[in-house]
């Protein structure tokens, strides 16, 4: 990574807790590493993730796990507590990912990819892309953080579980780091148990699996894959992931 900037705003906003773990928390733990700052946004409290645990309850449980993890790297925590499963690109939703967007003041977010498998997944991609310009303007009305930065942020696209349809256009060796990015994951137990029912699925096999998969293509034994926003007001003339 070119290090001529320090202390960059490193940001990944995700729809659920336990999505950027699963998809670029080797990343993150890299940037912290690097001396970095590091935040972590959760849109939804997660709190339909159960077929058992009311609502209210799992939403408590599921933040605990989410600031665990993010303790895990030194990382700051932002909870939206949107109601999962109900993440809509309206004008109430985007206020609040404004506001999101400038706590963190990032240099570099990294988010769901538009194509991904899950609507609130989708729906939060949305968000950051059209809340991108108005983080930066100070005159929007409603906002209750200051304005931050015009533009120069550099947008990423983060993996989705399974990998299906995304093809990542850049690759960041996590292999120094996987057992930080399984530890996070980790933190989100009430998680472990409805993905085996719902799904058939070991959350820390599907972390390793996938990771070594892009670590096949990326030349490294574990990877993560993104690929980058090409917009206007979003270029880069150098490589600014670790």
């Amino acid at each position: 990574m070119d290090n001529q900037k320090k202390n960059l705003n490193i940001m990944a906003v995700a729809a659920h807790p336990d999505d950027i773990e699963l998809n670029c928390a080797g990343t993150l733990a890299l940037y912290a590493r690097l001396g970095h700052n590091v935040t972590l946004a959760v849109f939804t409290s997660g709190n339909m993730g159960d077929l058992e645990i009311k609502p209210e309850e799992l939403a408590n449980i599921r933040k605990k796990e989410a600031q665990d993890s993010a303790d895990i790297i030194a990382g700051q925590l932002l909870w939206a507590g949107i109601t999962d499963e109900h993440v809509f690109p309206n004008e109430q939703q985007r206020r609040i990912m404004i506001d999101i967007l400038r706590q963190a003041d990032p240099d570099v977010i990294f988010t769901h990819s538009p194509t991904d498998y899950h609507p609130d997944h989708r729906y939060v991609s949305q968000l950051v892309f059209d809340s991108y310009f108005q983080k930066g303007l100070p005159h929007i009305p409603g906002q209750k953080q200051p304005a931050c930065r015009f533009g120069k942020t550099q947008l990423y696209y983060m993996d989705n579980v399974a990998g299906i349809g995304f093809l990542p256009t850049e690759y960041v060796d996590i292999t120094s780091v996987i057992e930080i990015k399984k530890k996070m994951l980790a933190c989100h137990q009430s998680q472990v148990k409805p993905m085996k029912e719902l799904a058939n699925t070991d959350m820390l096999e599907m972390l390793e699996v996938q990771a070594r998969f892009r670590g096949f293509a990326a030349g490294c034994k574990f990877a993560e894959g993104f690929c980058r926003l090409d917009a206007y007001q979003r270029g880069l003339t150098r490589r600014i992931l670790p």
